[in-house]
């Protein structure tokens, strides 16, 4: 989110539209950190499919999207979004809303991944925000069954790499021996751009007083 979450009105008008959950783009104030996983389920189905999932220009044709990748919202669902006061439901329900739509996650991603990827988006992406996977259970680590679907997906193949390798910009690991890590998980670290001391981009950072990496003066541009 924007800003830290406490329990006040807040601004509907956060997130990019394409991303926004469904009790923010029917105006509610009284949001939580929910809309949070579900940015992050639409986050994982874009990458799954290499195209954005859900780009809609208005709020009115987002919801539409929504309900055709989710299904009609049920009416506990409803029940749920109105108890958050979201002003725009009863119009949207009157006009707009499609009855009778059945929830396509399963049909729409079963030929690019695996039935635990499914699963796991299922529990981001949901109608009522209070049936949303907590971000503890989203990460496999609470104790309750949702936490125990999602470990499966973490489990999957090819598994999260070492924090130290993932790309930054620069390419300076703060001090560490990046060539020892990439040894430890198996990775060939020959002709990696800026993987040597005194390769790779045009500035180093300073991250400190103590720290062995100082700052190199920006290169002068050709006359």
């Amino acid at each position: 989110m924007a800003r830290a979450y406490s329990p006040r009105p807040l601004t509907p008008g956060v997130v990019t539209i394409w991303y926004r959950a469904p009790e923010l783009l029917l105006g509610t104030k009284y949001y939580t950190p929910s809309v949070d996983i579900w940015s992050a389920g639409l986050v994982l189905a874009e990458l799954l499919q290499s195209t954005p999932c859900l780009t809609g220009e208005t709020p009115i044709e987002q919801l539409s999207l929504i309900v055709k990748l989710l299904g009609s919202p049920i009416p506990n669902d409803l029940a749920a979004l109105s108890a958050m006061g979201c002003p725009e439901l009863i119009r949207w329900r009157r006009e707009s809303l499609a009855s009778g739509r059945v929830d396509n996650i399963e049909r729409k991603f079963q030929a690019d991944t695996s039935p635990e990827t499914v699963n796991f988006l299922k529990g981001l992406l949901k109608w009522d925000p209070h049936a949303r996977w907590t971000a503890t259970e989203a990460l496999g680590t609470g104790k309750s069954r949702y936490a125990g679907i999602a470990e499966q997906w973490w489990k999957e193949s090819p598994r999260a790499v070492d924090q130290e390798l993932l790309p930054t910009f620069p390419e300076v690991r703060n001090g560490m021996n990046l060539r020892k890590i990439a040894e430890r998980s198996g990775v060939d670290m020959e002709g990696r751009a800026g993987a040597k001391s005194g390769e790779g981009g045009d500035y180093i950072f300073d991250f400190g007083d103590d720290s062995s990496l100082k700052r190199r003066a920006k290169r002068p541009r050709a006359k």
